[in-house]
C-alpha cells in the first residue's frame, strides 16, 4: 500500500509521546480528506497532499488548544482512549469499536471508497 507520508508535529512541548494512528484517506464531492478517526480529526484540500497539510494544521491547533484549556486528557477518554502512567501512556480505540459509535466514520466505511494509513504523532507527555 502506498504511504501517505503523514507526520504530525506539535511544537509547543518538550516533552512528547510518539503514537503511531490510523489515517482515512478519501475523496467527498469532489475534495480530498484526510480523517483521523480516532481523534475525529479531519484536513481538507484540492489534493491529498493540501489534505495532509490541512490535517497536520488542526491537529497542531487541537493539541494547543486542550493543552491550554486543560482538558487534552478528558477528550481523549471521551474518544475512547486509554490513558496510564505505563509504556504506553496513549492507547487508541480500535477502529472496529467506533465504527458504531461515531456515524461520520460509519458512512465513510459503508459508502465510498477509502484507503487506510498510518501517522506518526508526537503527542505531549501526560503528566497527573
Amino acid at each position: 500500500m502506498k504511504q501517505a507520508g503523514l507526520a504530525g508535529k506539535w511544537k509547543e512541548g518538550k516533552n512528547t509521546v510518539t503514537v503511531n494512528l490510523p489515517v482515512m484517506l478519501f475523496e467527498e464531492n469532489g475534495t480530498q480528506i484526510a480523517y483521523i478517526p480516532v481523534l475525529d480529526i479531519s484536513g481538507y484540500g484540492k489534493n491529498e497532499e493540501e489534505a495532509k497539510e490541512s490535517l497536520e494544521f488542526c491537529l497542531s491547533e487541537y493539541f494547543s488548544y486542550t493543552i491550554k484549556k486543560n482538558t487534552f486528557i478528558e477528550d481523549l477518554k471521551a474518544h475512547g482512549w486509554t490513558i496510564s502512567k505505563k509504556t504506553k501512556p496513549f492507547i487508541a480505540p480500535e477502529i472496529t469499536d467506533l465504527i458504531n459509535r461515531n456515524e461520520y466514520l460509519h458512512n465513510i466505511v459503508n459508502s465510498r471508497p477509502y484507503r487506510m494509513d498510518r501517522m506518526k504523532v508526537a503527542m505531549p507527555q501526560y503528566a497527573d
